[in-house]
């Protein structure tokens, strides 16, 4: 199942596969000016060809190697055999052999199984930028999620293609492997580049996403010091799961125990063994970030701004 938008000159590719006719758990890639920024599952490989069959598509960007962003760069190499595809460094020998990935039963029947796709480029050999026609984007090192995470972000209309180091909601579950202090960190980063849009790996397209960011940094940390508190008054991680989730959600039991309240509760105990969390009402200003590999400060004024020219919804 695939469903498109258009966001001005972006466009928006969600993928998921159906059952019953329903989407199971939408993904997403986006095509702008002969770049496509992930490639989605396996399972819905076939549509994205056809219908990216009318496109240009002249390089391929990947933020991380999990199934669900590199799943149809098997069959797009196939079809645009003379595309570029660039990768963080770390990623690219998951995507080389994807059974390094550890992909549990539940993603297969999800997301299917990637195909190993040979002759990717690491993104240090671009200067971490991609260049196409009409737009630079950077790549931004975002770790937390998984540890070769990036995000890519086009500073003068400050776009950002963040990959899952942000996902939308209040996170009840979490995988073993996530990595708090990362993605808390990750986050900071993000906002501090003040983007004006934000074209998540999931979920709708933010419009607002300085304030979802930061929102997202005052969840964690906030469920960080409960955690924390709880702890110090002699709280089990089962007594933790019930106080804070109502027990174990739903999802803990089709993956097997793989994402679970459990889990999250460990990550916040590795992120309040590195640090005690503060409140973030309370922090002092962000600090300005610099992009990785790049001199230039990607945070400049708003006099450096530009307006997508085919953006009708501004």
């Amino acid at each position: 199942m695939i469903d498109v938008e258009q966001q001005g000159s972006v466009r928006v590719i969600r993928m998921s596969r159906a059952l019953f006719g329903r989407p199971l758990y939408w993904t997403a890639a986006y095509w702008l000016d002969g770049l496509l920024i992930d490639t989605g599952p396996a399972c819905t490989a076939p549509q994205l060809v056809r219908l990216l069959s009318s496109l240009p598509v002249r390089q391929i960007a990947i933020t991380h190697a999990h199934e669900d962003h590199i799943g149809g760069l098997h069959l797009l190499r196939r079809r645009f055999p003379d595309a570029q595809i660039y990768a963080p460094r770390q990623s690219i020998p998951l995507i080389e052999e994807p059974q390094r990935i550890g992909i549990q039963w539940y993603r297969r029947m999800l997301w299917g199984v990637p195909q190993g796709v040979t002759g990717v480029q690491s993104l240090d050999s671009v200067d971490d930028r991609i260049v196409t026609p009409e737009f630079t984007l950077r790549a931004v090192e975002t770790p937390g999620h998984s540890r070769d995470h990036v995000s890519y972000f086009e500073p003068r209309y400050r776009w950002l293609f963040s990959g899952d180091a942000f996902i939308g909601g209040r996170d009840v579950a979490w995988a073993a492997e996530f990595d708090l202090f990362g993605v808390i960190s990750s986050l900071r980063t993000l906002a501090s580049l003040r983007p004006e849009r934000l074209f998540p790996g999931s979920g709708t397209v933010r419009r607002t996403p300085v304030p979802d960011l930061h929102g997202k940094i005052s969840a964690l940390v906030q469920l960080a010091q409960e955690v924390n508190r709880l702890e110090a008054g002699g709280c089990t991680t089962p007594e933790i799961v019930e106080t804070l989730f109502h027990g174990e959600p739903r999802i803990t039991a089709w993956s097997m125990g793989h994402f679970s309240a459990a889990n999250l509760v460990e990550a916040c105990r590795s992120y309040n063994a590195i640090l005690t969390p503060f409140d973030v009402v309370d922090a002092p200003p962000l600090p300005k970030k610099r992009l990785r590999g790049s001199r230039d400060d990607l945070t400049d004024s708003s006099a450096n701004r530009f307006s997508d020219p085919d953006d009708v919804r501004r």
